[in-house]
């Protein structure tokens, strides 16, 4: 009796520790952006929206970002990527990249102005084109140590 109530025990353990992802249960699909030869420039966090960007450009753009007043001698590419926040399942209190929300492309023009492309997702309706270069464009490139 006892051998057979360890088994149904055990085989009840095995069997309740399988459980689906919440990902799958879901049935949405987590895209990871790959940012190719672009460099990481800066992070943001909004936390009343739940989201968390990336940006993500060339080494003209860097140079624009770093210093504005600096002529463009080559196009400047720059990507913000941007997901909804979630929590992370392997640390209390900290949270991780989850959906893919936006992905954002902006390139410099030989006439100077910036040319606009929302390459995955919809801008916010209540933005514009240029206030979402704006923004971008705004950005404060982090500055790692040497």
């Amino acid at each position: 009796m006892k051998k057979i109530l360890s088994i149904v025990l055990l085989s009840s353990l095995i069997f309740g520790s399988c459980s689906q992802s919440p990902e799958r249960e879901t049935e949405k699909i987590r895209f990871m952006f790959k940012p190719g030869t672009l460099k990481f420039i800066t992070s943001s966090f909004n936390t009343d929206k739940q989201t968390m960007s990336a940006l993500y450009g060339n080494p003209p753009a860097l140079s624009l970002l770093s210093d504005p007043g600096h002529p463009l001698e080559q196009p400047a590419s720059l990507k913000l990527v941007t997901y909804r926040m979630q929590d992370d399942p392997h640390y209390f209190g900290s949270k991780v990249n989850g959906e893919l929300i936006l992905v954002e492309k902006i390139q410099s023009r030989k006439d100077g102005q910036w040319e606009y492309e929302a390459e995955y997702g919809e801008i916010p309706p209540d933005q514009s084109r240029k206030q979402r270069i704006a923004l971008i464009l705004d950005s404060q490139p982090v500055k790692f140590p040497q």
